[in-house]
């Protein structure tokens, strides 16, 4: 197998090893491994489907994505669920909180007049 037929591989093992770095690393890397999974596996998915586009044609690519593209609706869906819920909870906590320190300030207050 000659280089230029090899490179799309060496660009894959050189990618795959920077994205691990990465997300290992860096702050927002962590970040996304630990609460946002399924952004890392879009991207990481995302540039390896570019990768394929120089080793097999191009009507077979827009098949092999379409695949991809329609495995990971329901997922990524999912994914944004449930983020939105958490955020909605943490949000509804947040104001619970606000409203039982304003009350216990309030009688506080009362107390010393």
């Amino acid at each position: 197998m000659n280089l230029q037929r090899c490179f799309p591989y060496i660009l894959a093992l050189i990618w795959g090893g920077i994205w691990a770095l990465f997300l290992q690393r860096s702050q927002l890397g962590q970040f996304l491994a630990q609460k946002r999974t399924w952004v890392t596996v879009v991207v990481g998915v995302g540039v390896d489907l570019v990768l394929i586009l120089v080793v097999i044609p191009l009507d077979l690519w827009l098949r092999v994505c379409m695949v991809v593209v329609l495995s990971s609706l329901c997922i990524i869906a999912r994914s944004l669920i449930n983020e939105w819920r958490e955020l909605r909870d943490l949000t509804e906590g947040l104001r619970g909180h606000q409203v039982s320190e304003q009350d216990d300030l309030g009688a506080g207050g009362h107390d010393r007049v």
